[in-house]
């Protein structure tokens, strides 16, 4: 019966045009398998009924029906075919997947005054896509840095058709120049946007070189105070740019790509040189076919990757790609419409970073490895149906229930997602402090999310039985059926689980039982910084409830000004003064509240 299906699928093929194009392998359920290219479709697809090699029997063992596309040219094939594989993901493809454990900056230039945001995933919307990185806080950085240095907008206001009635804090405070009312033209807002670009790309001479201009301007006119400002954005700028790695002695823009396989998955990693300096490293997951070849994982790569992404003037590789079905030089110089040059390394520093990088990739590797071990070792011991790839954990922390407070965070595939984590200000009264209640009203707030925000595979309470069985309760009193829940004690490591009266105790070199304690430990830390938080924002707004002229909104700006009271208590008068929104005499009322007994 086979049989049959191979011989009507060849006697297809064989009146298939002898032109360039894209074919299409699909299975008895419609759904494609594979996707590939071909300069000429006929010739390129006959070539399976007489290969042995297992990849092609695959095929053909699993195929029902094959299709094809025209292109014009080798070119046009290269991009349908990308297009086509991040479509369907067809199982005897090569598949990019980005890291989705590293988040990405995303400046978006699809609108009219544009913002730097954290992004998870790449999309093709016309923006410009800057990572992945490997700390959440690295993000969060250059954000803030972004805001400093260049006054992008942060809001999310859909600029120009709906806006504030007033600027935000950002302006007053010179991290904004609010484009909200209408204070600078969308022309000087595309050149800082310009010089964002610059610098995301490592451009940091162009900048420097601008901002000294304009502060000999603000020098010449005696505006010293504006001269300052500029010198330290100038300084800022400098002291990034001694931190990077210099690679080069001229000022080539180039990205270098190294990748290391296991057991049927490839990391890729790609350093990306600007001006001769290493500004950024990239680590990408690669799926692999049961049989591939080298040549096969870069070409997919490289398609795949620079088909939404910024193209440099060079590419170097470990090794150059041949045989292939379509040029990639010609596929690159395209797109990028100048020249491209691929080439594999030409000096000592490209070799050392190749090595640097296979070496890189090789760690990650491991590293990645023990968490697999972890999440596949809490599947067996708790007989989960899947592999825990999402766990939450649970804390609660207060000072002799004063100040109370909830914390969730959130772990994906055994990594921090700080961008799911989740505060809660406990809202429960009774005088006397209950653990178990106020962990019962966190539970209740997280399940009331439950449709937008869907249960994790583990959720994980910090504690002993009691603290189990209160969340149980929740579960019960909302009927919402839990996947599973473990509590984790801290004095004996002990587990606890529903249905069970016994703990279990893990050995303490258990991947298992370290990656619950870092979820354990890191609800804690998460729960308690909360806490303090809340506790020297209440120390700060008694104090300030005492000096006239302060309310609500002066409380607000010295809340962002000074993180707690001994830092408000420190400030000089000429600090206080400096605070946008708050005038001269509120800065004096302040300063001699603070210091009236000296």
């Amino acid at each position: 019966m086979k049989n049959d299906s191979i011989l009507n699928l060849k006697q297809k093929v064989e009146n298939f045009p002898e032109s360039t194009g894209v074919y299409i392998f699909y299975d008895h359920s419609g759904k494609v398998i594979y996707v590939g290219k071909a300069k000429n479709l006929r010739k390129r697809v006959l070539s399976y009924f007489s290969d042995s090699s297992p990849k092609s029997a695959y095929i053909l063992k699993k195929a029902q029906n094959i299709e094809f596309y025209i292109t014009d040219t080798e070119t046009e094939a290269l991009i349908l075919e990308s297009v086509l594989i991040k479509k369907h993901r067809p199982i005897m493809n090569i598949q990019l997947r980005d890291d989705k454990q590293y988040p990405l900056l995303k400046l978006t230039l699809y609108e009219e005054y544009p913002r730097l945001i954290l992004a998870r995933r790449f999309e093709d919307d016309g923006a410009k896509y800057y990572g992945p990185y490997t700390q959440s806080g690295t993000v969060r950085e250059t954000i803030s840095m972004v805001k400093k240095l260049f006054n992008l907008r942060s809001c999310n206001w859909n600029l120009p058709k709906s806006k504030p009635k007033r600027p935000c804090l950002n302006y007053f405070i010179e991290n904004c120049k609010a484009p909200c009312q209408g204070y600078i033209t969308k022309e000087d807002y595309q050149e800082i946007v310009r010089e964002v670009i610059d610098f995301m790309e490592g451009r940091y001479e162009e900048i420097i070189n601008k901002l000294y201009n304009e502060m000999q301007k603000y020098s010449k006119n005696l505006e010293f105070e504006k001269a300052a400002k500029v010198r330290d954005k100038i300084r800022l700028l400098q002291n990034l740019s001694e931190k990077q790695k210099i690679l080069t002695f001229n000022r080539e823009n180039k990205d270098l790509i190294q990748f290391y396989v296991e057991d049927h998955k490839a990391k890729v990693l790609v350093y990306l040189i600007r001006e001769g300096k290493l500004v950024e490293k990239r680590i990408f997951n690669l799926t692999l076919p049961e049989e591939y070849s080298r040549d096969e994982l870069l070409e997919s790569f490289i398609l795949q990757y620079y088909s939404v992404r910024d193209i440099p003037e060079i590419i170097v590789l470990p090794f150059l790609v041949f045989g292939g079905e379509v040029d990639l030089k010609e596929f690159l110089c395209r797109r990028k419409g100048t020249k491209v040059e691929i080439r594999t390394p030409e000096s000592e520093d490209e070799e050392k970073l190749l090595n640097m990088a296979l070496k890189d990739l090789t760690i990650e590797s491991l590293r990645s490895e023990k968490v697999w071990l972890a999440l596949s070792e809490l599947q067996r011991i708790f007989n989960l149906p899947n592999l825990p790839v999402a766990i939450e954990g649970y804390d609660i922390s207060n000072l002799q229930g004063r100040e109370a407070v909830g914390a969730r965070v959130y772990f994906q595939n055994g990594y921090p997602d700080k961008n799911r984590y989740r505060r809660y200000k406990i809202k429960y009264t009774e005088e006397s402090p209950n653990d178990y209640l106020m962990l019962q009203e966190v539970i209740k707030r997280r399940l009331n999310k439950i449709e937008e925000d869907p249960l994790p595979d583990i959720m994980l309470i910090d504690g002993g039985k009691g603290q189990l069985n209160a969340v149980l309760e929740v579960f019960e009193e909302l009927k919402i059926k839990p996947k599973f829940i473990l509590a984790l004690a801290k004095e004996r490591e002990e587990i606890f689980v529903p249905g069970n009266s016994d703990s279990i105790l893990l050995p303490y070199d258990s991947p298992a039982l370290h990656l619950l304690q870092q979820v354990r430990d890191e609800a804690h830390r998460f729960a308690v910084s909360y806490h303090r938080k809340l506790r020297s924002k209440k120390l700060i707004d008694s104090h300030l409830e005492k000096i006239p002229g302060i309310g609500e909104k002066r409380m607000k700006i010295l809340l962002e000004a000074f993180n707690d009271l001994e830092s408000l208590k420190k400030a000089s008068l000429e600090d206080l003064k400096k605070i946008p929104g708050i005038s001269e005499k509120i800065a004096e009322k302040i300063y001699l509240y603070f210091h009236k007994s000296s």
